[in-house]
């Protein structure tokens, strides 16, 4: 019901979401009022090449009970959670969302420097696409050093079956990489462009073109990515590849613990999953 009378986009049955929240990676936090759910926010973890991140991915809380700090707490008890799991958290907003930024801040998260478009591509009727023959040519990268030229000081990969880093290779050459994490929201199943960097035009659209075949034969719902306004050559190459712009968005970024967390009062901070019962949020 709150996601129906908020974002209104998910695709999922209630059955299919009581899975995801119960089976996946995903943990949801419900703020209950009246006896029903009136807000709730879902957070996960993802693995890339700067190591594990929360997640803080869905934000909602009904019309009628905003204004009452929901939102904050929400934020705050994800992120209690979350520092157990990585050392910093994150979020997506955008830009003329001053709610959802006003709660954020107001939790301990910071606005990134940068504004972003977020460039999406449906993947429903697409087919494969044929490799390009430009000299490029694109392939799991297997070790550190193919990285080495963009990040030098990275030891490892990071092991993690959501992660994978392609490295393009243009005439022999290193030209490129894309950082690429699969993730399960409650509004779709996808790829996320975390990076993408090229020397070149033509390894870059490579690099999106076998991101794009890779998502295909996963059967997922779409590629996305956000993508600084500083660069427009990642940009133009994802337009070029069907990618549209949903809009301009912003980081918000947190190291954990929040600060003054650990003070809070325990009672206060539940998470709920379907068919667990119990409390949550209390209001």
């Amino acid at each position: 019901m709150v996601e129906a009378a908020t974002f209104n986009e998910s695709p999922y049955s209630p059955d299919e979401v009581r899975g995801m929240l119960t089976a996946g990676r995903q943990r949801a936090w419900l703020a209950l009022g009246e006896g029903q759910v009136v807000g709730f926010v879902i957070g996960f973890v993802t693995h890339g090449l700067r190591g594990r991140c929360w997640e803080i991915d869905l934000l909602a809380v009904l019309p009628a009970w905003r204004g009452h700090g929901l939102a904050t707490r929400l934020i705050r008890a994800a992120s209690a959670h979350g520092a157990r799991l990585a050392p910093r958290a994150r979020a997506v907003i955008a830009d003329d969302n001053s709610a959802s930024r006003h709660a954020f801040e107001r939790a301990g998260f910071r606005p990134a420097p940068e504004m972003c478009d977020l460039q999406i591509r449906r993947l429903t009727g697409l087919h494969l696409r044929s490799p390009l023959t430009l000299g490029v040519t694109v392939h799991e990268a297997t070790r550190a050093a193919e990285l080495s030229h963009w990040l030098p000081g990275l030891q490892a990969l990071p092991q993690s079956a959501e992660l994978s880093v392609i490295v393009a290779e243009q005439h022999g050459d290193l030209a490129g990489y894309a950082e690429l994490i699969q993730v399960e929201t409650l509004l779709y199943r996808g790829v996320w462009i975390e990076s993408l960097v090229a020397h070149s035009r033509p390894a870059r659209a490579a690099l999106v073109r076998e991101t794009t075949n890779r998502a295909l034969v996963a059967g997922l719902d779409e590629v996305g990515a956000m993508v600084p306004d500083k660069d427009r050559a990642a940009r133009q190459a994802l337009r070029s590849a069907g990618f549209r712009s949903l809009g301009t968005f912003q980081w918000l970024v947190a190291e954990l613990p929040l600060p003054g967390l650990a003070s809070l009062p325990g009672g206060g901070l539940r998470s709920v999953l379907p068919g667990q019962g119990g409390g949550g949020l209390g209001v």
